[in-house]
């Protein structure tokens, strides 16, 4: 079973704070990191980590930072192939406070320049996975593109709808699985996400608009997986967390890992909470990703 992902490929800037400042605050950080991240790059090296054949398709700048970038994929075993160089380097600026919650600012870059035509140049990628990983931080034409195609293909789309934004049926309708977390699922529904039986309705509405299934990321409060056929809540693993950077990207990229090793949907979605819980224990987006061998180790 092969993976790709097609997304974004960011370095992060990350500043480390005692509290995320209010508007017009300034405050002093107690440290900073230049750490790879990127959406796409994250999920990539994510399902890379946990044993998956994956390639990625995408782009970096002809700077420093886009060599660094796509040294530390290859590094973590993921296929690059697929990504070209031009322009500068998408970045990401990233707040995180001592109680491990954060607030990001994305400088698009590279990763506006990611094109239809860049990914007719990548088909056979398309054509030799199985599954095909998205998420909103490239072109949206690009992504309904590469959902359109990959579906036609027969292949399993999941999208992570990040940063969200309305998205229509000619979109959904090709997605297989969906992974928002509660704010994204209020951005695609409009309805409110206080309660878990508010979430739960507001996955169903999702599925109206063409996925055929929703899986729900609330952090500590766990994950609701939503099919027309059962509502599932998937408990969220107790740890102390650190930093929640990547723990929905590692999320989704654990649960189409366990999909691909024949984990049914519970299965592979209780599998993806073990993934995020270890993710949160950690700094940084990518440093912070496990290896199978260490999820294997951990008791929950």
């Amino acid at each position: 079973m092969k993976i790709v992902v097609v997304g974004s490929i960011n370095m992060d800037l990350v500043s480390h704070v005692h509290h995320l400042p209010k508007a017009g605050e300034t405050i002093s950080s107690h440290s900073f990191q230049l750490i790879p991240g990127g959406k796409g790059a994250n999920q990539a090296v994510a399902a890379a980590r946990l044993g998956a054949h994956v390639s990625m398709i995408g782009m970096v700048g002809t700077d420093e930072n886009g060599t660094t970038l796509l040294a530390g994929m290859t590094d973590s075993n993921v296929h690059v192939e697929g990504v070209k160089r031009q322009g500068t380097t998408g970045m990401a600026f990233i707040n995180v406070s001592d109680d491990g919650e954060n607030n990001i600012v994305l400088v698009p870059g590279a990763n506006e320049l990611v094109s239809v035509e860049h990914i007719e140049q990548n088909l056979a990628l398309l054509e030799q996975s199985d599954f095909v990983l998205l998420q909103l931080e490239i072109p949206l034409d690009v992504v309904r593109y590469v959902a359109k195609r990959a579906s036609e293909m027969g292949k399993l789309v999941i999208l992570n709808p990040a940063p969200a934004c309305e998205l229509a049926s000619d979109l959904l309708r090709f997605v297989h699985t969906a992974t928002p977390n509660e704010t994204e699922l209020e951005i695609l529904t409009g309805m409110p996400v206080r309660t878990i039986e508010e979430v739960k309705a507001a996955a169903r509405k999702l599925l109206e608009k063409g996925p055929k299934r929703v899986i729900v990321t609330m952090g500590e409060k766990g994950a609701i997986l939503v099919t027309p056929d059962q509502e599932v809540h998937i408990p969220a693993c107790r740890v102390e967390p650190v930093d929640t950077t990547a723990a929905g990207d590692s999320y989704t990229a654990a649960f189409t890992v366990g999909m691909t090793k024949g984990m049914n949907e519970v299965e592979a979605a209780t599998f993806a909470s073990k993934v995020a819980a270890l993710v949160v224990t950690k700094q940084g987006a990518q440093p912070s990703l496990p290896t199978i061998e260490e999820v294997n180790a951990h008791s929950f």
